[in-house]
């Protein structure tokens, strides 16, 4: 990519402002050779404050809905676009029709299919995989009918489709699903009884991972080896005598090859656990960690470990403690920052051979507010204030970057500005190109907060860009279950549903899902 004079952009392509930029320019140089050469000057000083935006019109795409209600999914294709897919009719008790709509990279309709799927069928997950889609689709028990597991397959590259019913998996819970050959990896995450299934989707064959003695409380993550057709999972597993965390190594088929015990420390609980294949036989795993005397929550921790496994054993840990990310907050005080609920699970991604860590800060706030305008004097005395939880407060992101060894490259702090949520996700995430270049970026109350990186030389400081419309006389009433993603290459899209007016005549109002495409340059 082409960062000139160290700035990042991100943008939507568009002629218009070109045009019209040029137009006043050369009207203003053929009035007056001043007004025009100020104009041009003005232009250049101004520019490298839009280092986040969008031209209207975006490169977007609207599907209109009824108001409020979420039907719309869709999945990235990569190279190949963008798949939005949606059930349409119900033709008969057995059968429904459903909508499979194919855009390019440009957000072009390139397709439209119209195909049956049994009736009642839900969507759950897909993978994409060798040029071809596939979903998971349910079909809960209904009357008499049991219920139905279905994998539905599509060519990309040949536009054929096939529906497989997945014959002899008839579990509920099913969470995702990783597509391996003809073998299909499916995590089966309930309230009781965590378990991966390898399903054979051509034979109808499968293999449940599940121990004896030992309770599978969480699959983690899972890593794998096309060269040596193995797949890695790391497990918390537990038992009588306690908890532990736990590498399998398995074929294709489930059969296990190896099993291997993470490194044991007195004062240290493992909290997550993200397994990345960086060679033949050689892992690196990268995870939370909290002290055994903080009793840390679920989903929270103290910092970040890295182990190699490679040789059929575990190198010794290396840790990296939250507490100089806690110290640089210096509006909060300290003693609330050093509650226990403070830092949230965060998620591990790969660029470039890198393994990125992002997690958050965050805290609960209340307001406080009285029963009445007037104190109430009860049986006890004064009522007190009561106390209403506001939502989560977010503070910051904390980012680090590994190499393949587990060394820490680099690490920074993210401000995460005026963020109020009643529930907890992942906010931030990132992209980093081949030169290096780190993006970060969320998505929040229609505005992208971004800022650009290369190692600890800042880009672009972070900036905030509402999220453009159709057109510029459209009113934004509010949005809902806003996500920006990595797309392929530089590009993004940006996702979710808007309720939208427009006081043009003819235009009136509407309930819509949207892509938008975003381009980093």
């Amino acid at each position: 990519m082409n960062y000139k004079s160290q700035k990042s952009y991100l943008v939507i392509f568009s002629s218009h402002h070109l045009i019209l930029f040029c137009f006043l320019l050369l009207r203003g140089l053929f009035k007056n050779k001043v007004i025009g050469i100020l104009f041009l000057l003005s232009a250049f000083c101004f520019l490298p404050s839009i280092s986040f935006a969008q031209i209207d019109p975006p490169v977007r795409v609207e599907l209109e809905s009824a108001k409020d209600q979420q039907d719309y999914k869709f999945v990235s294709l990569a190279e190949h676009g963008v798949a939005v897919f949606y059930q349409s009719a119900i033709l008969s008790l057995d059968t429904a029709q459903w909508v499979f709509i194919q855009y390019d990279t440009n957000l072009v309709r390139t397709n439209i299919y119209k195909l049956k799927i049994p009736n009642l069928c839900q969507y759950l997950t897909s993978d994409v995989v060798n040029n071809k889609l596939y979903l998971l689709l349910q079909k809960p028990a209904y009357k008499k009918d049991t219920l139905k597991n279905y994998l539905f397959e599509w060519d990309l590259l040949k536009n054929d489709f096939e529906l497989f019913e997945l014959k002899n998996l008839k579990n509920p819970y099913l969470s995702s699903i990783k597509v391996i050959d003809n073998y299909l990896l499916i995590t089966v995450n309930d309230q009781k009884t965590r378990s991966i299934i390898y399903y054979n989707y051509k034979t109808d064959t499968q293999q449940t991972l599940q121990f004896d003695e030992d309770e599978i409380t969480s699959i983690e993550s899972l890593g794998i080896d096309t060269m040596g057709k193995k797949t890695y999972l790391c497990l918390f597993l537990k038992n009588k005598q306690g908890t532990r965390a736990e590498l399998i190594i398995t074929d294709y088929s489930g059969k296990i090859r190896e099993r291997a015990i993470f490194p044991f420390y007195q004062e240290l609980v493992y909290n997550s656990a993200k397994v990345t294949v960086t060679g033949r036989d050689c892992l690196l795993i990268v995870g939370g960690y909290s002290y055994s005397k903080d009793k840390k929550q679920k989903g929270c921790y103290s910092g970040i470990f890295t182990t190699q496994f490679f040789n059929h054993k575990f190198s010794e840990i290396n840790t990296h403690s939250f507490g100089a990310l806690l110290a640089k907050d210096s509006i909060k005080k300290v003693n609330y920052l050093g509650e226990s609920n403070l830092t949230m699970n965060g998620h591990i991604v790969n660029y470039n051979g890198k393994i990125f860590v992002v997690t958050e800060l965050f805290y609960p706030e209340y307001q406080y507010t009285n029963r009445s305008s007037y104190r109430y004097y009860g049986y006890y005395g004064y009522d007190p204030p009561t106390q209403i939880f506001a939502g989560f407060r977010f503070v910051n992101a904390y980012i680090m970057e590994f190499n393949t060894l587990g060394t820490l490259l680099n690490e920074w702090y993210f401000p995460i500005p005026n963020v109020l949520t009643q529930s907890l996700y992942s906010m931030v995430n990132l992209y980093q190109d081949k030169e290096e270049n780190s993006l970060f970026y969320y998505v929040y109350n229609n505005e992208i907060v971004s800022q650009f990186m290369n190692g600890q030389s800042v880009l672009d400081a972070q900036t905030s860009t509402p999220v453009e419309l159709s057109s510029k006389t459209d009113i934004l009433e509010y949005s809902s279950n806003l996500s920006m993603r990595h797309w392929y290459n530089n590009n993004f899209l940006l996702s979710g549903y808007q309720y939208i007016k427009n006081n043009q005549r003819g235009k009136g109002k509407r309930y819509v899902f949207f892509l938008n495409k975003m381009i980093c340059e």
